[in-house]
C-alpha cells in the first residue's frame, strides 16, 4: 500500500472513531418490593391492607409501549436490543418478566438519543391492538395465554402464592389480570393501563445507562380500593369487579430510578439465595410449614447485634 494512501485511511479511521454517537442502549433493571423490603419468594410473613397474611411463589407479567419523553417534549418509544430499528411487530415492544427467570430480571431495550430524559410512559399488560391471540408461539410468553371465550389474548399479570383464611388455612392466591367479561361474555373490558412516571435521567454515549423499575406488590392491594384475599383472592379471572379494582390501584404499584451501587444488589441477590436455602431445609425440618421465616430468622439475628454491642 502507497504511503500517502495509508496516511489518507488512518485520518478518515481517526474521524469515525472520535465521531460521538448519537444513540445509545438502555438497560431496565426490574425489582420486586413489599411491605418496605425486597421480596423473598415463598416465605410466609407479608400482609396486606386487609390483615390476610401472605406468601409469594411467582410473578409474570407483561410490559409494553415503552417511551422516553426528552427536555423538548419529543417521544421516543423503545424495542428489543436484538430487533431491527423499525418497528414492524408488536413483539418488538412488548417485554415479559418471570421472577421463575433469573436473566429475565434485566432486559436491554434497544437505542435511544442521547441526552436529557424527563419522563417514562409504559402500558401494564398488553393493549387492545398488541393482545392478539397467537402473538406469542414459544414459552414462557405463550403460557400467558387467556381463554378466547374470556376475551383471547393474554394475560397481563399472574401472581401466585398462598394466603392464610379465615380458619387458617394455607389457600390459594391467583392474582390473574386481564381482559375482562359480563356474565355471559358477550361484552369485554379492556383492563390494562398506561403509567406516566417523571425521571431525571440521563443517556450517555459509551456508557452503561440503567434505570430500575420496582413494582411495590403490597400497592396492588391497597388505595383506592383495599383487597381482601377471602373476596377476591384466588379465580378473579371472570371477576370485572376485581379485575377493574386492581386495575385501579395498579395506578402507583411502579416506582422508577436509577440503580444503587452494585454492592446493595449483590446482597439483595445472596439474601435472596440465603433464603431460598432456608426454605428448602425448613420445608424438610420444620414441625408446621412456615413455622419460621427467612424475615424473622434476620430479625432475632439483628436483634443479637443490637443486644451485643450494648454489652
Amino acid at each position: 500500500m502507497k504511503p500517502r494512501l495509508l496516511v489518507v485511511l488512518l485520518a478518515l479511521l481517526a474521524v469515525a472513531c472520535s465521531k460521538p454517537n448519537d444513540n445509545a442502549e438502555i438497560d431496565l433493571n426490574i425489582d420486586y418490593e413489599v411491605n418496605g423490603k425486597h421480596l423473598v419468594i415463598d416465605t410466609l410473613c407479608y400482609v396486606n391492607e386487609a390483615g390476610n397474611k401472605f406468601l409469594i411463589t411467582e410473578i409474570q407479567w407483561f410490559l409494553s409501549n415503552i417511551e422516553f419523553q426528552d427536555e423538548r417534549g419529543g417521544w421516543h418509544i423503545l424495542q428489543h436490543q436484538n430487533d431491527m430499528d423499525v418497528l414492524s411487530l408488536p413483539q418488538d415492544r412488548i417485554f415479559y418478566f418471570d421472577t421463575n427467570i433469573t436473566k429475565n430480571q434485566t432486559i436491554g431495550m434497544g437505542s435511544i438519543p442521547i441526552g436529557k430524559y424527563t419522563t417514562i410512559r409504559f402500558t401494564f399488560g398488553l393493549n387492545e391492538v398488541d393482545n392478539q391471540t397467537g402473538l406469542f408461539t414459544d414459552p414462557p410468553e405463550s403460557d400467558m395465554f387467556w381463554p378466547d371465550m374470556l376475551g383471547g389474548g393474554y394475560h397481563y399479570m399472574k401472581l401466585n402464592g398462598k394466603y392464610l383464611d379465615t380458619e387458617g388455612r394455607l389457600t390459594p392466591l391467583a392474582i390473574h389480570l386481564g381482559i375482562g367479561q359480563n356474565e355471559d361474555c358477550t361484552e369485554f373490558y379492556q383492563n390494562y393501563f398506561i403509567v406516566e412516571l417523571p425521571i431525571d435521567f440521563t443517556v450517555k454515549a459509551n456508557t452503561e445507562n440503567q434505570l430500575n423499575l420496582t413494582m411495590v406488590i403490597d400497592n396492588w392491594f391497597r388505595n383506592p380500593h383495599t383487597i381482601d384475599f377471602n373476596e377476591f383472592g384466588s379465580h378473579i379471572m371472570q371477576d370485572q369487579v376485581a379485575q377493574r379494582f386492581l386495575k385501579d390501584n395498579g395506578k402507583d404499584v411502579f416506582r422508577i430510578g436509577k440503580p444503587t451501587d452494585n454492592e446493595n444488589n449483590t446482597i439483595m441477590e445472596k439474601d435472596n439465595k440465603l433464603a431460598e436455602k432456608f426454605n428448602n431445609v425448613m420445608q424438610k425440618a420444620a414441625p408446621k410449614p412456615h413455622f419460621w421465616s427467612w424475615e424473622s430468622v434476620k430479625e432475632r439475628i439483628e436483634n443479637s447485634k443490637i443486644q451485643d454491642s450494648k454489652i
